[in-house]
């Protein structure tokens, strides 16, 4: 189930300014992909993402799903966007509810949903994200932590099965375990048959987790690629002011230091097996 956007752009206009956001975007998100969007604050991420679920409709070109226009009028293309999942960043100042269970409950509840499907996709969510069900659906969402918040948001997105999940910064402002804990979801999500597309300035995640990239700089997209592929374009992404994964620097570093000569690793276990093969008189290699 392919999302393509053709020819994507977007205007925001205040009286007499307007603001160009996106501009001619064409880009095939695949069945397979875990897609990072990566770029300067500013670069449009958060606008694409909106665009992929129907949240805010394009000032020209077209966002389709399964080769159907998202936006197009009717009943068939609100279902339709019910497919694509929108986290956002800080999902958690989204909830509402008196309780987890309502809250969780919410979307399922808008499809028109019966009440046994309902509970069955509100426990299913809570199961997928590791949140125990009989412990907190009568808790009121705003008593527990900020991870388990973070993973009510998710677990109310979940719920409406989506076949693509779009993620704005899922890790940002959690403490370490809750966001590794966060991460471990996704990756499972996307390895169970999710398409993921996940929004992220922390590059060491988007190494860790993507299986494509896309960059974007003022609107347009100025890359797209696997990690090995983008990430090989260091110069670039350093000249964007984007950082690179920590393996990327460190070779980078050893190469200045008069180190051995080895491709780039963006990944540190992969730059940790390069140097010992290294050490052993082995070629080295890539990520």
């Amino acid at each position: 189930m392919p999302i393509v956007l053709e020819k994507l752009s977007h205007i925001y206009q205040q009286g007499a300014s307007t603001t160009t956001a996106l501009k001619d975007i064409d880009l095939t998100i695949g069945d397979e992909d875990l897609l990072a969007l990566i770029g300067h604050t500013g670069s449009g991420k958060s606008t694409l993402a909106q665009h992929l679920n129907g949240l805010i409709k394009p000032t020209s070109g077209r966002v389709l799903l399964d080769g159907r226009d998202i936006n197009a009028p009717g009943e068939d293309s609100r279902k339709l966007r019910f497919r694509v999942g929108l986290v956002f960043q800080y999902p958690e100042h989204q909830l509402f509810e008196e309780t987890v269970y309502k809250d969780i409950a919410f979307g399922p509840k808008n499809m028109g949903l019966s009440e046994v499907e309902i509970d069955q996709r509100v426990r299913g969510a809570m199961d997928t994200v590791g949140l125990p069900f009989e412990e907190i659906k009568d808790r009121s969402p705003f008593e527990v932590s900020g991870g388990q918040m973070r993973r009510i948001a998710l677990a109310g997105v979940l719920a409406m099965r989506p076949q693509v999940l779009v993620l704005d910064e899922p890790t940002a402002g959690l403490d370490p375990r809750a966001r590794d804990l966060l991460l471990s979801d996704i990756q499972r999500l996307h390895q169970e048959g999710t398409t993921v597309v996940m929004i992220s300035h922390a590059m060491d995640d988007v190494a860790r987790l993507a299986t494509r990239i896309a960059v974007l700089e003022k609107g347009a997209l100025a890359m797209v690629g696997t990690p090995g592929e983008v990430f090989s374009r260091y110069e670039e992404l350093t000249a964007m002011g984007l950082d690179v994964p920590q393996g990327c620097q460190l070779t980078r570093l050893l190469r200045e230091m008069g180190g051995p000569a080895m491709a780039d690793c963006y990944l540190l276990e992969s730059l940790a097996d390069s140097l010992t093969q290294q050490i052993k008189g082995g070629d080295g290699g890539a990520a």
